[in-house]
């Protein structure tokens, strides 16, 4: 068995370092964290606008605030793909440890991103006139927006490392100065997407971002509404944590890329008050984290309250209140988790089980859909359920949190027993 842990560690290990050195997916991955306070803040107010409480719903629809408080959202979720296209910009070049112009790439993204997203003519007051519409700076937008402010922050650090920038003398102000520099790879950045998107609407008679929607964007949509694809991302996170690897900063930007999207359309869905389509969201996640990795809250109380051993009875006290916040290093380096065969079982199977069940019961309406695309990391258990699902929420995690100490009870009891007899305790 220690021959087998020692051969998946030597080779997950390097894996998950060539994985997490990625500059695609740290960029990805920084970029979703950045944009992380609108999203809450946007499902946040989303919350507020549409709780139904006594008269509530109305005191908001006469007094005009319902139609302030939709402002947020309107300017939040629905303007999702413009910040990210700025993130991503950003993000890429600021991890190549280009600081100074992270900025400035970021601001090239948006440019470019407008430059392919589609403009419509309409008629006011009887003059044409050309508009910009939502549709495809929300949801619609969200892969165009990260391929282009990748792609962007690609050229910009392409360029400007082999030195094709304009130098201001000695004496000139630094922001001067970076706003010159920043002019020869912003000609080569707008000069490259009105090339690519006047080939699209010459081949197709759409723009890119329209192109992209239709063509790569509708099936990759469908692969993240599959609970299969979860399950096994899910699973890639749990085997790298118990091998003593991050399994998120393997997993979470493929997530981000495969769920995201599906959560912004919920959010925006709740927000304007229409039903919501998708089950299977990075919201969704939450549920199968409840403790952390592995769903160890209920290994947590199973330690606070059933530990025979002062190791554990320690651990128990030492480690609920972050449990309660989702953070469980104190349970996985503490019990130890990784690397340990009798936890193996639970701690990979516990996930699977709730997230079946979680399917399930949103399928069959026992539980509301996630209503916000993104969760706030560090917020407590029953708070983080009704924030994703409302009071179905909060009750599909008590029941949840009882399953998962029922499941590792056994297990944890075998732990327990050893530590017992290590202590010279009789139980």
């Amino acid at each position: 068995m220690q021959k087998f842990m020692d051969k998946m560690e030597n080779v997950l290990a390097p894996l998950a370092t060539k994985v997490g050195g990625n500059r695609i997916l740290k960029a990805v991955s920084t970029a979703f964290n950045m944009i992380m306070p609108l999203i809450i803040i946007g499902a946040i107010f989303s919350l507020v606008s549409t709780l139904s409480i006594g008269g509530y719903q109305a005191f908001l629809q006469s007094s005009g605030i319902g139609k302030i408080l939709a402002l947020v959202g309107k300017f939040t979720t629905d303007l999702m793909a413009l910040y990210v296209a700025f993130a991503a910009g950003y993000a890429y070049v600021r991890n190549e440890g280009m600081n100074n112009d992270a900025i400035p790439s970021g601001l090239l993204s948006v440019l470019a991103f407008f430059i392919m997203t589609p403009l419509t003519e309409v008629m006011i007051n009887e003059v044409p006139t050309t508009v910009l519409s939502f549709d495809y700076l929300g949801s619609k937008g969200l892969f165009t927006a990260l391929l282009v402010g990748l792609l962007v922050g690609f050229i910009y650090t392409f360029v400007t490392k082999k030195g094709w920038v304009i130098k201001m003398p000695d004496g000139v102000p630094p922001t001067v100065a970076k706003s010159f520099s920043a002019l020869i790879p912003g000609f080569v950045i707008t000069g490259i997407f009105l090339v690519i998107n006047g080939i699209f609407n010459a081949l197709t008679g759409a723009t890119f971002s329209e192109w992209l929607y239709s063509v790569l964007a509708a099936p990759l949509s469908a692969l993240s509404g599959s609970v299969i694809t979860f399950l096994v991302l899910l699973f890639i996170c749990q085997v790298f944590w118990f091998f003593g690897i991050h399994g998120g900063q393997v997993t979470i930007p493929f997530m981000m890329i495969l769920f995201m999207q599906a959560g912004v359309e919920n959010q925006a869905a709740f927000g304007t008050g229409q039903p919501m389509q998708n089950i299977v969201t990075v919201g969704f996640l939450y549920f199968l984290m409840l403790g952390g990795a592995g769903n160890t809250m209920g290994l947590a109380l199973d330690m606070l309250l059933f530990s025979k051993s002062k190791r554990y009875k320690s651990l128990g006290k030492l480690c609920i209140l972050p449990s309660i916040c989702n953070i469980n290093e104190p349970v996985i380096f503490g019990m130890p988790i990784i690397l340990n065969p009798v936890m193996a079982i639970p701690f990979l199977l516990v996930p699977q089980i709730t997230a079946i069940i979680t399917y399930f019961a949103m399928n069959l309406g026992l539980v509301s859909l996630p209503r916000i695309a993104l969760g706030a990391t560090g917020t407590p258990l029953i708070l983080d359920g009704w924030m994703i699902a409302g009071l179905s929420g909060i009750i599909l995690e008590v029941i949840l949190i009882a399953l998962t100490a029922i499941i590792y009870y056994p297990f944890f009891r075998v732990q327990d027993h050893m530590a017992c007899q290590e202590e010279g305790i009789s139980e």
